[in-house]
């Protein structure tokens, strides 16, 4: 019996550790006013993957079954509180539920495009049926698993051992201890507090408030560092060479420019970089990124580039929530990824895509998951996926587009599913179709929305399509 009682308490430290950080985690958010992406409780990003939550969630519930069969093997010899066996058989229960919640996770995460790279984390089941914040949820799953595992523990105490222990504390010289015990927590909260806000004060910077030029505080930036610009107009171009977050301080307040012959922002050889909120005017690319991982492009207009708002070359990145439109050059183009295939596929997930002289996204020799774009009044296919390119295209609004909404050539394949393909122009060859599969490329179509016809051409293959 008290070997049983030994591992549930170890069960409950463990427990008592994992709901620190989610207790952490709500600190973070509504104390310190950290966007949820990015707050990890206390370990940081270390441990906070579907993979550790599901092993860590569905491993306990295996040891509490574990210890609950035998609480009721015990009880058939021995007198066990049936009032903490009771509390033990809903633990499990709950836990249950509990670990399926990190089940259903898990699978989003590998196999629901919407939350393979990262995009946005995996809801569960309760969030996506409800609304409600994930954070929130998992805090109070791991709450009531708290509490029934504590009031389990204090009912399954060996006889004496309670008591035992309150005596113990009443011999404790609580009027020396209880000062000593309550400054010694006060002093690690003001220490944990003092900590974070040295870390916010030397890794966050203004312009123009601490440096006089954008540029000048990009390269004094330390890594991991904010950068909050001030609303204004700042002429570069901008490069970034190192890890940090670049962040507008007022969405659309911001606009950043350059010459023609220049990317008005250039981010090479960098990992772990964020733009956010700008207005990007101008310059031979909105934004460059080459030899890069892990580049987030979130929320910035790009307007007026001459060759394409966006190029990625032999990069990653999470293209997320921009306004592309109007580029200048007659070879102009929305997002253009080039030679990607070493790296992570690309996330491109929720842009407007508008009046570009050529193709809204296009990739060559490269590979990306396509989510939710709005894709319009290109002059030469809303997506192509071409040069051996592999794509999921999933949920975009294809509309107005010339030639062809989606096309797919050049030994590419595609995944393409709840698309909305419509109103495709006459390209410059007098063709429109809704999609265009060709020269060996490969498709695979599923509930697709298509306001003209597919074809398929020079050897390539369509699957799951009725064609017309």
């Amino acid at each position: 019996m008290k070997r049983l009682f030994a591992l549930l308490s170890v069960a409950f430290v463990v427990q008592t550790a994992h709901y620190a950080e989610h207790v952490a985690q709500v600190i973070q958010i509504y104390l310190l006013d950290l966007r949820p992406p990015e707050a990890h409780g206390l370990l940081g990003s270390v441990f906070d993957f579907e993979w550790v939550h599901f092993l860590y969630n569905v491993g306990l519930e295996i040891a509490l079954l574990m210890l609950w069969l035998r609480y009721q093997r015990h009880s058939q010899r021995a007198s066990v509180d049936r009032g903490g066996l009771q509390l033990l058989t809903g633990l499990v229960l709950f836990q249950g539920y509990h670990a399926v919640e990190h089940i259903i996770k898990l699978y989003q995460y590998l196999f629901d495009p919407y939350y393979q790279f990262g995009l946005r984390p995996p809801p569960g089941l309760l969030p996506q049926a409800t609304g409600w914040p994930i954070f929130l949820v998992h805090f109070w799953l791991n709450t009531i698993v708290m509490s029934l595992m504590g009031l389990a523990l204090l009912k399954l105490a060996p006889a004496g051992l309670v008591r035992a222990t309150i005596a113990w504390l009443q011999q404790v010289p609580t009027r020396a201890v209880l000062p000593k015990l309550l400054a010694g927590l006060a002093a690690l909260a003001g220490m944990t507090f003092g900590a974070v806000w040295m870390y916010e004060q030397t890794h966050t910077l203004h312009v123009p408030g601490d440096f006089p030029t954008l540029q000048a505080a990009i390269d004094a930036a330390p890594r991991t560092a904010t950068i909050i610009v001030g609303p204004g107009e700042y002429i570069g171009p901008f490069h970034i060479r190192n890890s940090l977050t670049l962040r507008a301080s007022g969405q659309g307040t911001v606009r950043l420019t350059a010459a023609d012959d220049e990317a008005v922002v250039s981010i090479i050889g960098s990992h772990d970089v964020k733009l956010e909120g700008f207005v990007i005017e101008g310059g031979y690319f909105g934004v460059l990124v080459e030899e890069s991982e892990a580049v987030t492009l979130a929320g910035n207009r790009i307007i007026g580039a001459w060759l394409a708002a966006i190029r990625l070359s032999r990069a990653q990145a999470r293209i997320v929530n921009n306004e592309l439109r109007d580029t200048r050059s007659p070879y102009g183009k929305g997002i253009e990824l080039a030679n990607t295939h070493s790296r992570p596929a690309s996330v491109i997930a929720y842009n407007t895509i508008s009046g570009h002289a050529r193709e809204g996204i296009l990739l060559h020799n490269a590979e990306a998951e396509v989510i939710g774009n709005w894709v319009m009044g290109n002059d030469l296919r809303g997506i192509a996926i071409t040069e051996m390119s592999m794509a999921t295209v999933e949920g975009n609004t294809l509309i107005d587009n010339a030639d062809a909404g989606l096309y797919v050539v050049d030994m590419s394949s595609v995944n393409a599913a709840d698309n909305r393909i419509t109103d495709t122009r006459p390209g410059p060859l007098g063709t429109a179709h809704a999609i265009r599969v060709e020269y060996y490329a490969e498709a695979i179509l599923r509930g697709n929305t298509l306001g003209q016809g597919i074809a398929v051409l020079h050897h390539a293959s369509v699957h799951d399509a009725a064609l017309p």
